[in-house]
């Protein structure tokens, strides 16, 4: 999740980013064009990324096609071609972007990104994570909880942030905190890179999300930056609170030889 001034996507790889003399808020079709002619098409000349983790797979058992998950993909990946096309009204785009409470912003801005690696970023997180939480879920009962989640994410930025912001990566916080409840032993497959060096690794979900959360934490209360760290630490944690009440409520598909869930390690289960 982004605020206007800057682009982010739900983790640790870093995107574009604006620079700060192009720190405007993207709430009119004028401010979009000047950040989508400017500063969105390449890097910041004062900050560059060094150090990247993209997860590309989790092991994870699935019970039906993610098609819920896809939709949510499309209407994003949609949403952006409209904006940068120039297809929303002006009027529209400034009830979309999160600036105050009103559902609209609320809704509106897990549909609205930055640029194209604000954009590919949080699709990418969407991909891997967002499939493997609805192959388990009632596709319906999918799209409910990750507009939800991105509604709460948004609360939180509204209570602690303080400028406006957009972005899908609150609701994919979100859909990470309920994996974590859901999988917290199942493998994650990453890439990593390092100046020019890269590689593979794999870890247990929850080392990995917790790693984010982690740093989520530092850039909220070390105030790094302009990302909205608030809105990632909401999601994250109602994300994982929705997700043990879903487990609770059996409403989650599991098979019984996979490995267990948070709750299942509380009572005492031990991997097979």
């Amino acid at each position: 999740m982004t605020q206007p001034s800057k682009a982010s996507d739900a983790g640790q790889v870093a995107p574009a980013e604006l620079t700060e003399a192009q720190s405007v808020r993207l709430v009119s079709r004028k401010h979009w064009t000047k950040l989508h002619r400017g500063a969105i098409v390449r890097r910041s000349p004062e900050r560059h990324t060094m150090f990247a983790i993209i997860p590309y797979e989790v092991r994870t058992l699935v019970h039906r096609n993610p098609w819920g998950n896809i939709a949510l993909l499309i209407a994003t990946v949609a949403s952006f071609f409209l904006l940068i096309g120039d297809v929303f009204p002006e009027d529209v785009l400034d009830a979309m972007v999160l600036d105050g409470w009103s559902l609209s912003g609320l809704l509106g801005y897990q549909f609205l990104h930055a640029g194209w690696w604000h954009l590919i970023g949080n699709m990418l997180f969407l991909w891997v994570f967002g499939n493997a939480v609805c192959g388990v879920m009632n596709t319906f009962l999918y799209i409910a909880v990750y507009l939800a989640l991105g509604v709460a994410a948004g609360a939180v930025h509204l209570v602690f942030g303080t400028a406006p912001a957009i972005g899908a990566s609150g609701a994919l916080c979100g859909i990470m905190g309920l994996y974590l409840a859901i999988y917290p032993i199942n493998r994650i497959n990453c890439l990593w890179f390092f100046l020019i060096r890269g590689g593979t690794f794999g870890m247990p979900g929850w080392l990995l999300i917790l790693f984010w959360f982690a740093g989520d934490l530092l850039g909220a209360f070390g105030g790094a930056g302009k990302v909205a760290y608030w809105a990632h630490i909401g999601g994250t944690v109602c994300g994982f609170a929705l997700g043990m009440l879903l487990l609770k409520l059996n409403l989650i598909d599991l098979f019984d030889y996979d490995h267990p869930t948070v709750l299942g390690l509380l009572s005492g289960e031990r991997s097979g």
